[in-house]
């Protein structure tokens, strides 16, 4: 109840019938529906449910499958042909500039782990198409920054800003966008922590970052070879960004990520370890939430032994305060609230925040697009506003919802 499926089309949720979200949920646990009776407005309805989601190039694969009883209406199911046939063409030109970034990095002597969408994408699911994805994610090791976004600038990227040499304590990566194709180039966010809750916790935490790459999880396809975090760092890592970081905004999508890299651990020693360095990374909480939900829609089995939460270990004091800070404000409130608890952590930290209330006008205009330079005040109102969204207007709906 705390958390929003889909972000601000979660209403559409409350619109489909029980009959339709109950053969979606029957799609994603690998079963074979009947399509049930329902106006084509219903079925538009869900398509716009699983739009919001970025799931639909997924259940029209799983649909592909299956008989024809168990399949939507023409329409509908033509609309989900085009929705996957761009998937596709996205999927290719995707894969073409991984490709090119990794190479030029290997030429250069720079190890990268690709993150996030790209990386299950190829290395978890039949079809990359299936996962569709936004944009590109990778991490390299801090001392190789700069080195990575001058390659990345030698392949014609521009860095929207540039954060690591003065606030790589606060933020976590660089955006670059492609001068010369912007529309056909995927922008790339380039980190040099992977831990997303870093400026949230007591005392500025390291993660051991040399672990993430000796533990890194090699993945081969027919025309692709990369790196990505192993399935248990991995699982860690979706846990921290699906529930703490987006809760307001879910997708289906990641939580069938979540199915599928807890399907890769082996039985019992990755779960053990699991269980171990989820504490250690202040995500016990949000980890077993994640496994839930995938437990709810996808039907998740976990393995005996690893299936009673309460006798994992217990997560951190400091977890469980950022936790209750976390069901009841958006990051930014909790961020700011830490800060200010702590004098003299806030005049550290001044210059970051001033940096992530008025970032760089290169990242606003990109963001919050506007017709003309000259209007740039109105793309920084248009970010404030969507913040006061987040952190006002959706928290006087919860609240209202509760009482």
């Amino acid at each position: 109840p705390s958390m929003r499926l889909c972000g601000t089309t979660d209403e559409s949720l409350h619109g489909l019938s029980d009959d339709l979200l109950t053969y979606i949920k029957s799609i994603l646990q690998d079963e074979s529906p009947v399509a049930p009776e329902a106006s084509l407005d219903e079925w538009s309805s869900l398509l716009d449910f699983l739009r919001a989601n970025w799931i639909i190039p997924f259940v029209y694969r799983k649909i592909g499958s299956l008989p024809q009883e168990c399949v939507p209406p023409e329409t509908i199911t033509d609309e989900m042909r085009q929705t996957f046939l761009v998937s596709c063409v996205r999927s290719l030109h995707m894969e073409r500039q991984l490709q090119e970034i990794i190479e030029a990095f290997g030429e250069q002597g720079l190890r990268v782990l690709v993150l996030r969408g790209p990386a299950l994408a190829f290395s978890l699911y039949p079809d990359p198409a299936m996962r569709p994805s936004g944009d590109l994610d990778l991490l390299v090791m801090p001392e190789q920054v700069v080195q990575a976004r001058n390659v990345l600038e030698s392949l014609g990227y521009t860095c929207l800003a540039r954060r690591f040499e003065t606030a790589k304590d606060f933020f976590r990566e660089e955006c670059f966008v492609h001068q010369e194709n912007p529309g056909n180039t995927f922008p790339v966010d380039l980190h040099w922590v992977h831990w997303e809750l870093h400026p949230f916790f007591k005392g500025g935490e390291k993660v051991d970052m040399e672990d993430l790459f000796q533990r890194a999880w090699k993945v081969e396809t027919p025309t692709l070879a990369f790196e990505t975090l192993h399935p248990v760092d991995y699982l860690i890592h979706s846990a921290i960004h699906l529930v703490m970081i987006h809760k307001n905004e879910m997708r289906l999508s990641w939580i069938y990520d979540t199915v599928l890299l807890a399907q890769h651990l082996q039985v019992p020693d990755d779960w053990e370890t699991l269980q171990e360095r989820c504490v250690a990374w202040r995500a016990r909480l949000p980890l077993e939430q994640c496994l839930k939900m995938a437990q709810a829609w996808a039907g998740l089995e976990l393995p005996d032994g690893f299936d009673d939460f309460s006798t994992w270990p217990r997560p951190t004091e400091d977890e469980a305060a950022v936790w209750a800070d976390t069901m009841r404000h958006h990051w930014v409130t909790i961020l700011l609230k830490r800060s200010l608890a702590n004098p003299s952590l806030l005049l550290k930290r001044i210059p970051s925040l001033f940096r992530l209330l008025f970032p760089h006008p290169d990242m606003v205009r990109y963001c919050y697009p506007t017709s003309s330079n000259w209007l740039l005040p109105v793309s920084y109102v248009r970010r404030w506003f969507r913040w006061i969204d987040d952190l006002v207007i959706n928290r006087i709906g919860v609240m209202k919802q509760k009482g």
